[in-house]
């Protein structure tokens, strides 16, 4: 770090995922030393699809790695939201701003985030057990007893995030009654070689279908379900079961998906904060804010998160202010995606077939324009 620079001392951040990264990406373009620790001891292209809409590849374009992230993808122009037999509802354009949504996998962006960061400030394997603030700074322990210690420590870590439980009273992520599948498969269905995605509703169920680039497509569903139990579970044909009945191209997807390679997950979220900063320690994406993923705005929440964390760190008088400034600027915006996330996922997963009716109905009834409106606070990051 330059000796110049407001704030002295190295920022720690812990996890590796897409928040992590880019806040390492983009302090260290700030001229502020960074390492970022990640517990696993490589990463690989896990996870599964990922919907970046304008708001996120605008941070991504700021960092440099726009083209990095479009190598991989698929500009996507439209979303169309279907009934289960495929009769249009709602179609949705994104905001014309010059700047494009992208599907792509996880992997390869957080793969395109890891080549980014300046080479050697990146650790693996360090998987953190517990942080305490020390005269001046910050210490973190890992497993074996390794200690690493800097003026500031980033949460990054995640919905279960060892910084979260360490620097805020203990409370359990809340279920929100339904689980979730995802895959990424090596083709494109029929009819989707377009710029666009879908997304089926149902009763209680959805299921989407968004192309990637490199010829894959990214599928996932949504149920009210009870939270999954550790029995064994056939998961094609509990999916086959749900979704065989409904529109092409979603029985074929499921019945020539592997089932080795569906994930499955349980849909949690956490009630808002009103803090998520204490003294030197911050938290940064899903381990500040989890969103349910109605909006598809977790990712390129801590995209945003770690764009403003770098500017106001890069700014203020000294880290602690820094930290402060960056909770100020951004908990107002991650509050409202939550709450509309949230409630979104509740007309998604209604499950009255009269409710449902009545949904569909509004729906069709929508013109575009007016959902593409309703949108703009969300697509827009001025960052």
């Amino acid at each position: 770090m330059t000796s110049d620079h407001p704030v002295a001392g190295r920022v720690l951040i812990a996890g590796g995922g897409i928040g992590g990264l880019a806040a390492g990406i983009a302090l260290q373009q700030r001229g502020i030393a960074t390492l970022v620790c990640e517990r696993a001891p490589e990463l690989r292209e896990v996870g599964a699809g990922l919907l970046l809409s304008p708001n996120a590849v605008r941070v991504l374009r700021r960092l440099g790695l726009e083209d990095a992230a479009r190598a991989g993808s698929r500009v996507i122009e439209e979303w169309r939201i279907l009934d289960l037999q495929g009769r249009h509802l709602h179609r949705m354009r994104p905001v014309k701003t010059g700047i494009p949504a992208l599907s792509l996998h996880r992997g390869d962006l957080q793969l395109a985030l890891r080549d980014a960061l300046t080479p050697g400030t990146l650790r693996l394997g360090f998987n953190l057990t517990h942080h305490r603030e020390i005269p001046g700074g910050v210490e973190i322990t890992n497993e074996t007893g390794e200690r690493l210690t800097g003026e500031i420590l980033v949460g990054a870590d995640g919905l279960n995030s060892r910084v979260r439980s360490g620097l805020l009273a203990p409370e359990p992520a809340r279920f929100c009654g339904y689980v979730g599948w995802r895959c990424v498969v090596p083709w494109i269905p029929r009819g989707y070689e377009g710029a666009w995605l879908s997304e089926s509703w149902g009763e209680g169920k959805r299921f989407g279908i968004s192309p990637l680039g490199r010829n894959r497509c990214y599928w996932y569903a949504t149920a009210n379900q009870a939270r999954a139990s550790s029995a064994p579970v056939d998961v094609r044909s509990e999916l086959m079961a749900m979704f065989g009945r409904w529109h092409a191209p979603i029985p074929e997807l499921i019945a020539a998906t592997p089932a080795e390679t569906i994930l499955r997950t349980d849909i949690f979220d956490r009630p808002d904060l009103s803090r998520w900063t204490r003294g030197r320690v911050t938290l940064l994406g899903d381990a500040a804010h989890p969103m349910t993923p109605n909006l598809g705005q977790g990712a390129c929440s801590a995209l945003e998160d770690a764009w403003v964390l770098a500017r106001e760190m890069a700014s203020a008088a000294n880290g602690t202010e820094g930290l402060r400034r960056y909770e100020e600027a951004r908990h107002r915006r991650t509050s409202w995606i939550n709450r509309v996330s949230r409630l979104l996922g509740r007309v998604i997963q209604l499950e009255n077939p009269a409710a449902t009716a009545v949904r569909d109905t509004l729906l069709r009834l929508t013109p575009g324009a007016c959902s593409d409106w309703a949108m703009r606070p969300l697509f827009r990051f001025d960052g």
